[in-house]
């Protein structure tokens, strides 16, 4: 009896001690939080980013985000080399590409956004109402003499799009007067009638229409399917945090998913659409009805297309010295494993 008593009592110190030990214990620290300074346009193709980063995918993933305004893809090179934005989004331009040419180790890590197939307009060629009406313009020929915005900037993609638009209709671009314009600007100027033609992007497209300023002249997906609209970059030094770069990667395509099952599959629309409509600068419902913008679920980027935009922008003199050797900056191993982890689609 005595030695059941002493076992108890043994028993009982015992159990007290490891309770007594595990309170002592500390809790394990949260994990470090990862501060990112991130360059947008602002425009509405940010679309899918828009819902990643109100719905908090970033913030799950240990990502504290900074937004940080630029008007082109092309002014936001030199601050992701330098590491003073960790990523941005913007299109394969001539200031990219001379970037790389200089050796300056920008890493293109991701698609961001890019043409569909023949129906798709989410980027489109339009013209004022007035002038198709009255027969100014009914073949491509007919573009000779007009007036056209090219979007923001030169070095962009839109070069090629008209460049194909003008080989298709054996003139050149001499024959006709080029003008940049920010794209919210360019229905402006659509409505004032100093602009003829322009390259504009979806949902602008749309309100274009419904303001009867302009009309769909050639859809994107006519011109340039499958060619690459905006990619996202890497800076070095954030490229080398593994763990961090890939987590990005997740947390962007998970929005980029979450907009194709909203606009694609009608699963979750109107939530989606309520947010975009209170963060982007198109505030009518309407005109995101229509919304399509297409990006890799997968987050793969088209570097054919890529090589090929850099080929045609060192042929129009845009870019210094050779064409980029694009296979040494690319870094696709951050979408394969944010795809892995999500589940390829």
């Amino acid at each position: 009896m005595r030695a059941y008593r002493f076992l108890g009592v043994i028993t009982a110190v015992l159990l007290f001690a490891g309770a007594a030990a595990e309170a002592q214990t500390p809790s394990p620290a949260p994990a470090a939080r990862k501060s990112i300074k991130l360059g947008v346009s602002g425009r509405p193709d940010q679309a899918s980013l828009e819902l990643a980063l109100r719905r908090g995918y970033f913030a799950d993933e240990g990502l504290d985000v900074e937004t940080v305004q630029a008007q082109t893809g092309q002014e936001m090179v030199p601050s992701v080399a330098s590491n003073q934005l960790q990523a941005a989004s913007g299109s394969p331009n001539a200031g990219l590409f001379n970037a790389l040419n200089r050796n300056i180790d920008i890493r293109i890590v991701g698609d961001f956004a890019h043409i569909g197939g023949a129906d798709d307009r989410t980027v489109s060629i339009m013209v004022r109402p007035d002038l198709l009406d009255s027969g100014q313009i009914k073949t491509l020929a007919d573009l000779k003499g007009k007036t056209i915005s090219y979007g923001p900037g030169p070095g962009q993609i839109t070069e090629i799009v008209f460049q194909t638009l003008y080989d298709q209709a054996k003139i050149s671009s001499s024959d006709v007067n080029i003008k940049y314009l920010n794209f919210g600007d360019t229905l402006a100027s659509f409505a004032g009638k100093t602009t003829d033609v322009a390259f504009v992007v979806e949902p602008l497209v749309t309100a274009a229409e419904t303001q009867n300023i302009a009309r769909v002249f050639r859809r994107g997906g006519e011109i340039e399917p499958g060619a690459e609209l905006s990619i996202w970059v890497y800076s070095p030094e954030f490229a080398k945090d593994k763990e961090s770069a890939t987590k990005f990667m997740v947390a962007f395509l998970k929005g980029a998913r979450d907009y194709y099952d909203a606009f694609f599959l009608g699963k979750g629309k109107d939530e989606a659409i309520a947010i975009l409509t209170k963060y982007l600068p198109v505030k009518d419902p309407k005109l995101w009805e229509k919304s399509r913008q297409y990006t890799d679920l997968n987050g793969r980027v088209n570097v054919a297309d890529l090589k090929r935009q850099a080929a045609f922008h060192k042929a129009k003199g845009n870019i210094t010295g050779p064409v980029p050797d694009l296979d040494k900056f690319l870094s696709p191993e951050f979408a394969e494993a944010a795809a892995k982890r999500l589940g390829e689609r």
